[in-house]
């Protein structure tokens, strides 16, 4: 693939290589509007900006992303999941003598453009994102939290055994007593939401059950969830972490008590959960535990040129009364 030119963008964006280039500096006079539009074409197109960082000295320090929305701008750090990958990250940075800078989420923001650091750490990445696209241009070390939507062959990423996450928390649920078991999940092209798609299918496929996956953002969660004319929903999970507040409203809203008529979990580190309506059960990733390796991979790539074997990363499930078997 040719590299990314100055003009390349300007056409793009519809302006010309002065405006573009002022853009890119922070100079010039230009509208923020204006500004912000050039940022997030050059974005798009993967202009290799962070690589200005190379031509500086090693600066110790590592820079985070969450990238998984694209180019919404969002607070992940008020998540408790991506809040614990943070602070893991940030301790295994400090105790490796490094310095950590989250970024904020969207691409366009002029900080991705001015990046000065050894190495990158991109969370939960959607398909064709541009922030990966700028740092795979400006070749710096990268490591993912969270498979790539499409990895290449040589890409270094920590992650969980998603397959085997889900399967245990479907065949939990089945054991107690759930025929029909809904998944929320999506939308989007992350590995995470993909795949486990993919094995909810296949999972329902093996037993014969009707599958049935609607997106976090569905305007209607309840109708969608629990009215279909055919075998009714009796247990869901989903795999963000607001899914189980959202599935709790759902089901009151349908006349339906959690867990007599249907059972819900989530994957969650929020322990908020405890304190519901009823008490939600939830499924914990080890994301303390994943920002920290994730940090120790990057390090060992920029200090040795390779990584070592990343560990099977531990998974844990808290059971409560959202899940009491019927």
């Amino acid at each position: 693939m040719s590299r990314v030119r100055i003009v390349d963008v300007a056409e793009t964006a519809g302006v010309s290589r002065a405006t573009v280039t002022n853009a890119l500096k922070g100079t010039g006079r230009m509208t923020g509007r204006t500004r912000e539009h050039v940022l997030s074409v050059a974005a798009a197109l993967g202009y290799p900006l962070v690589g200005d960082s190379l031509r500086h000295a090693p600066s110790r320090t590592l820079a985070l992303g969450v990238t998984t929305l694209g180019a919404e701008s969002w607070n992940f750090a008020a998540l408790p999941y991506y809040a614990q990958v943070i602070a893991g990250a940030l301790a295994s940075a400090h105790a490796r003598g490094y310095g950590l800078t989250v970024l904020p989420a969207a691409p366009a923001d002029r900080r991705w453009h001015a990046l000065v650091a050894d190495g990158v750490l991109l969370l939960d990445p959607h398909e064709d994102d541009p922030v990966e696209r700028l740092v795979r241009a400006a070749d710096l070390p990268l490591v993912f939290v969270g498979r790539p939507a499409r990895p290449e062959p040589c890409d270094v990423w920590v992650d969980n055994d998603h397959d085997r996450v889900l399967r245990s928390v479907l065949d939990l649920l089945r054991s107690r007593g759930a025929r029909r078991i809904a998944l929320i999940a999506g939308p989007g092209t992350d590995y995470y939401a993909r795949r486990n798609d993919e094995v909810y299918r296949a999972w329902c496929a093996e037993r014969g059950s009707a599958p049935l996956v609607v997106p976090l953002d569905h305007p209607e969660l309840g109708e969608a969830l629990f009215a279909d004319p055919g075998e009714r929903v009796d247990a869901v999970y989903g795999i963000y972490e607001s899914a189980g507040r959202l599935a709790l409203d759902a089901a009151l809203r349908q006349g339906l008590r959690v867990p007599d008529d249907v059972l819900v979990a989530c994957m969650s580190e929020d322990l908020a959960y405890a304190e519901t309506n009823p008490p939600v059960t939830t499924v914990s990733l080890s994301p303390r535990l994943l920002g920290g390796l994730a940090v120790e991979a990057l390090v060992q790539l920029l200090e040795s040129g390779s990584t070592g074997a990343v560990p099977q990363l531990p998974t844990h499930v808290t059971l409560r009364a959202s899940t009491q078997g019927r």
